[in-house]
């Protein structure tokens, strides 16, 4: 029987299997990478040149073009197409209709013409797109190919067209979101503008009536008011009250005019604040031409006496001085007496300082019982003070309401021979060589340094002979500038070196005087306490109400020996300078801290105000 040989097909059906794998492979490599674009956040460019990656490259389709609806239908990739020819197609009329797979037939003669194959995508009856494509080869091969990747087109399309909408509806959100926010942002600037400008508003409100209350109240009484909302009275067993008036006031007068009258005692009183002050004195008011004001309270101090007496003689010295610029010839009368006292705070609205008691007349009489130019005081002063200055007895005077009291002149500070002739030498020879243009570092600064001087080393103590050097070095601290501006310390210390030995001065005493000197060198490093009371001395004016005067000249100085510098500069320089300071002694801490603090505060404020050419500086 013949035996007939079964056909063998498994060499075609392996390579058909193999052909489908390759697709699937194809198909899969493309779908990977297309899903890759998307996750790692492609752009819609980036996406598209895939997408025609795989059309053109892999699947050797040589014209196609992808039509998307976003706002309205356009042509989002193409190519091979002329764009003539894609702008003659309207989706709504010549592709809407077609919702599978459409060939195009080849007798149409319409816009569709150039096109072989027309694939649609859909979601859920929506269209999302259509994928156009067309090959110039026609051949069964061709068609067979592409015929295999239809529908993977179409999902590939799908998928393609879904991420970009998706994309473009996440960026669109973004967008409205990042609107929405940036008006958000502009109006909540529009707000804070308007709290920032209320809460200054508020703020230099505050600071207007804490600097209106500060410059009433003496700082304590002032905090105690602003925590308790009112000030207890207090009796004080240990002040010293200072009064003076001028002679002949009233007929003077009545032959100027008010405004002239006004500036004059103006300018008097404001020199008498900064004196009181520089001092550590409280003022407590003015009446008409007479001037009043207290030492040892709030804060007590042993000195009260003295700080008044002090201050009496700047303030004479003062009224002398201005008598070559003046018009009028004010003689004035000065009256200080010790004793008990009441002090407190009265008024409701316009807060008053003010002080009672029998001390408060009895230094009234010591006034009106003076002579001008002379400080007339009380017997009870007289013994708080004997020991550092000489005073001339009046003996036993009628005093209106009181009777007879003893009274005295105060003639001069008490000083060692030695010093008293050192201290005229230096002080002629500073007047003689000094150059005109130092405007901060002259004659009056050299003053001003031993006066505080003296009164520190009081405060902290120091023997009489620790006083006397202190006050040595204060007067020659600045004697280097008769030679030299830069440096000046260095030469300071040979002008002390060479002169003070012929005043009787220890070699010893000469080095402590030197050592002095240089602390107060910037940056300032004293070792000792002698050196701490010099260097805080000779920068007292930091926490001072006369700072912006002071630094004011300065400011001149520096410009006139070559420094150059402009208000902005000069600004920095002193913000800078103030934040670095400190004051090393105990006394000078607590008279002057917060002062320093507070013209900072008012720098920093005006060195930004005048930035702004609209604004107001604070007023110092």
């Amino acid at each position: 029987m013949l035996k007939i040989k079964p056909k063998d097909n498994s060499k075609s059906k392996i390579e058909h299997l193999r052909a489908k794998v390759q697709i699937k492979e194809l198909q899969l490599s493309a779908l990977l990478d297309i899903s890759n674009s998307i996750n790692s956040h492609f752009s819609t460019k980036a996406l598209l040149e895939k997408f025609k990656h795989f059309v053109k490259e892999e699947l050797e389709i040589e014209r196609f073009a992808l039509y998307s609806f976003h706002t309205s239908w356009k042509c989002i990739l193409n190519y091979g197409f002329q764009k003539r020819d894609l702008n003659k197609i309207s989706v709504e009329r010549d592709l809407i209709h077609m919702k599978e797979i459409t060939s195009v037939n080849t007798q149409q003669q319409n816009v569709l013409a150039h096109f072989d194959m027309v694939i649609p995508v859909y979601h859920e009856n929506k269209p999302l797109a259509y994928l156009l494509l067309a090959d110039k080869n026609n051949d069964e091969i061709n068609v067979s190919r592409l015929i295999k990747h239809l529908n993977f087109l179409q999902l590939l399309a799908n998928i393609t067209v879904t991420s970009i909408e998706k994309q473009r509806l996440a960026d669109e959100v973004l967008r409205q979101e990042k609107e929405r926010r940036e008006l958000m942002e502009k109006q909540n600037e529009v707000l804070e503008g308007i709290v920032k400008e209320r809460t200054k508003e508020l703020r230099d409100e505050k600071e207007e009536s804490e600097r209106l209350l500060y410059n009433i109240l003496p700082k304590e009484l002032a905090d105690e008011l602003k925590d308790k909302g009112s000030i207890t009275p207090m009796r004080h067993e240990e002040a010293t009250v200072l009064f003076t008036d001028f002679k002949g006031f009233t007929l003077a007068s009545s032959h100027v005019s008010p405004r002239k009258l006004v500036a004059e005692l103006n300018e008097i009183f404001q020199a008498f604040d900064f004196i009181t002050e520089k001092h550590s004195i409280e003022k407590i008011k003015t009446i008409g031409d007479s001037y009043m004001a207290v030492c040892g309270l709030p804060k007590q101090s042993e000195l009260h006496a003295v700080q008044c007496v002090r201050a009496a003689l700047d303030m004479i010295r003062f009224i002398e001085k201005r008598k070559s610029k003046s018009d009028f010839d004010w003689e004035m009368r000065v009256g200080i007496h010790s004793g008990p006292l009441v002090a407190g705070v009265v008024g409701t609205k316009k807060f008053i300082y003010d002080v009672w008691g029998d001390t408060v007349n009895i230094a009234s009489r010591m006034e009106s019982s003076g002579v001008p130019g002379k400080i007339n005081v009380s017997e009870e002063t007289y013994h708080k003070i004997k020991k550092y200055y000489k005073c001339d007895s009046r003996g036993k005077l009628e005093a209106k309401g009181k009777g007879k009291m003893k009274m005295y002149f105060v003639a001069h500070e008490k000083e060692s021979e030695r010093y008293t002739k050192v201290k005229h030498f230096i002080l002629k020879k500073l007047k003689k060589e000094l150059p005109n243009n130092l405007y901060y570092h002259g004659l009056h600064h050299s003053k001003d340094v031993c006066d505080v001087a003296e009164l520190i080393a009081m405060k902290e103590n120091l023997d009489d002979n620790s006083i006397e050097l202190v006050k040595v070095a204060a007067l020659f601290h600045d004697s280097g500038f008769v030679k030299k501006y830069d440096e000046n310390e260095i030469v300071g210390c040979r002008i002390a070196k060479q002169f003070l030995p012929e005043f009787d001065y220890s070699k010893e005493e000469i080095t402590a005087i030197c050592n002095m000197i240089m602390a107060t060198h910037y940056p300032q490093k004293p070792t000792n306490k002698m050196e701490e009371v010099l260097a805080d001395a000779d920068l007292d004016y930091l926490g001072r109400a006369d700072f912006a005067i002071i630094a004011d000249t300065l400011f001149r100085e520096l410009n006139a020996n070559g420094k150059l510098l402009d208000q902005k500069k000069w600004d920095n320089l002193q913000i800078g300078f103030l934040k670095k300071h400190v004051y090393f002694t105990k006394t000078a801490i607590e008279l002057r801290g917060s002062g320093k603090q507070k013209q900072l505060d008012k720098l920093i404020v005006n060195s930004a105000v005048r930035k702004n050419k609209n604004a107001n500086p604070v007023v110092i």
